[in-house]
């Protein structure tokens, strides 16, 4: 165990190491930085909002940096689409940041962050869950009529109207195939950097839909850009949440020596899934988490603590997280046997076969 007098709350090492880990996996896998599951955690764990926030920030800038180093490897950067982004994103944190000072002395900070979190997954899990069910169903019936899978989905209809504006500047990116306005590019980073100061997330949950359904990227290269340009917007989130005595570096220190390995793993896997693995593996993370955050806020705004909530937030939470490392993992090993000519479960196929 580890004690923080700063803030009167005791931790375990291990704990750490293994909340550090398994977000890692998640980030490497799906391309976030893992705050929006970080963050609730700690607050779970009894921190206080305005430093799970920071201290999650912190965190999600080595996370980031791993993740990224790996997926450039893998050739799934476009590192000019996520350069570009970063103008917008950096703008955005410090409106995210400044009013994260202007709540956390009110006694209601756990509260309003847990709740910003809660709408925003909730906003981005529901129509990214429809489009995954639509999409499996889709190619688990050409696989069933031994048709040809359906190359990627690149953009919505929404995404098609904003690649189509023409308002100047309009910029060329080579990496991605794709000729797109730069506002749009600017105000998704704008928009998410005030979510990464504001609540402690990379912005990454954002960042890998729009990128895929708004700006058209596939999944592989979103993944790998998102990573990218959280790098830059978390490096800054963490100097101005530092400089506002939010950061506590040794637990940041620790859950990066648990996700310098996850992340990795996570990003080698992506080379043997289908696009959609990912989106899957979001969707379903995302859902644990508001879950848990969800008894969390209500055990906040009793009159008096209630145990078995903050318990059902701690078991949802830490076994949501110890879930989606077996789901990943189970993905993993099951596109080595559909590789190998190895039958594997027909549900499964649509996930694994051939790169998405």
């Amino acid at each position: 165990m580890i004690t923080l007098p700063m803030i009167g709350v005791e931790v375990s090492i291990l704990l750490m190491v293994f909340i550090g880990f398994a977000v890692g996996i998640l980030s490497g896998f799906i391309g976030v930085g893992g705050g929006y599951l970080m963050t609730p955690a700690l607050i779970i764990l009894g921190l206080p909002a305005n430093i799970a926030v920071g201290t999650s920030m912190a965190w999600i800038v080595g996370n980031s940096i791993v993740g990224t180093i790996r997926h450039r490897q893998l050739g799934n950067i476009d590192i000019k689409l996520g350069l570009v982004m970063i103008a917008g994103t950096i703008c955005g944190v410090e409106v995210g940041v400044r009013l994260l000072n202007l709540i956390k002395n009110t006694g209601f900070a756990d509260a309003i962050i847990l709740s910003v979190l809660i709408i925003m997954l909730i906003a981005i899990g529901i129509p990214t869950f429809r489009e995954v069910r639509e999409r499996k169903a889709h190619l688990d019936k050409a696989l069933k009529n031994k048709a040809r899978l359906p190359p990627a989905k690149r953009s919505s209809s929404i995404g098609r109207r904003l690649q189509g504006l023409n308002i100047p500047p309009v910029i060329r990116f080579a990496k991605s195939r794709l000729t797109i306005s730069l506002w749009p590019i600017l105000a998704i980073g704008f928009v998410t950097g005030i979510l990464a100061g504001f609540v402690g997330v990379g912005g990454g949950f954002i960042i890998l839909p729009s990128l895929i359904y708004l700006i058209g990227l596939p999944s592989f290269l979103a993944v790998g850009t998102g990573l990218f340009q959280i790098i830059f917007s978390a490096s800054f989130g963490c100097i101005r949440h530092t400089m506002s005595g939010n950061v506590i570096i040794s637990i940041a220190f620790l859950m990066l020596l648990g996700s310098s390995v996850g992340t990795q793993l996570g990003a080698l896997i992506t080379q043997y899934v289908r696009g959609i693995s990912m989106r899957y593996v979001l969707v379903i993370s995302i859902l644990l988490c508001v879950i848990g955050s969800i008894l969390k806020l209500i055990d906040l705004l009793l009159p008096a603590p209630t145990p078995w909530l903050q318990e059902g937030a701690l078991a949802i939470t830490f076994g949501g997280m110890g879930l989606v490392v077996i789901m990943i993992a189970g993905l993993f090993i099951m596109a080595i046997r559909y590789r190998q000519g190895l039958p594997v479960p027909a549900w499964v196929v649509s996930l694994v076969a051939k790169d998405d």
